[in-house]
Formats: C-alpha cells, sequence, structure tokens
C-alpha cells in the first residue's frame, strides 16, 4: 500500500513522480510526496492512491490563490469563489464515508 504525505517544498523543482516516473510540479509550496521519503509524487499518482489528500492539495492551492486577488476589494471575483467552492466541494466528497446500498 503506497502511503502518501504533503510537504511543503521551498524551491521548485522539477522531479520525476517517484511512482510513475512522470515530471510533477513545479511551483514552490505544499507538494505530494511518498512517506517519509524526498519523492515527489506526480498529481494524476495521488489521485490515484491518495484522492483526499490530492483533494485537501488542490484546495489550499486553490484558497492559497483566492487570497491574494486584489486585497484591496472587500469580496474577491465571483470566479474565484467559485473555483474555491468547487474544491472544497471535491475535497468533502472524498472525506465522504462510503454508504452502502441494500442488496
Amino acid at each position: 500500500m503506497v502511503q502518501l504525505s504533503i510537504q511543503v517544498t521551498p524551491s521548485a523543482s522539477n522531479d520525476p513522480c517517484g511512482l510513475c516516473g512522470t515530471e510533477t510540479a513545479t511551483e514552490v509550496g505544499p507538494r505530494l510526496y511518498l512517506a517519509g521519503r524526498e519523492v515527489a509524487v506526480c498529481q494524476r499518482c495521488g489521485q490515484k492512491y491518495a484522492p483526499a489528500l490530492t483533494a485537501l492539495l488542490a484546495l489550499a492551492q486553490v484558497a492559497s490563490r483566492v487570497g491574494t486577488i486584489k486585497r484591496h476589494t472587500v469580496v474577491p471575483p465571483m470566479e474565484a469563489l467559485l473555483d474555491l467552492a468547487h474544491a472544497a466541494e471535491n475535497f468533502t466528497h472524498c472525506m465522504a464515508s462510503p454508504s452502502r446500498q441494500a442488496a
């Protein structure tokens, strides 16, 4: 079983995914890593092995972006708020326990 964690990356890098070998994101900030190792994981593998962590990471990235939009306004643009709501809904959906169906 693959265990993933979220770690903050202080500098941009273009490391290969530790699971599939494709290039990972290059931005600074939180990224997915194999638990206990310094090996980055791409978003596709993160979605496959840890969808809740991937959704949480996406929510954090959208919230960070929305938080920096035009700080002099009271309300961010509607598109940014919708992006934030969509990311929060995806995270909530991943955290919901699977429902059982009657036979």
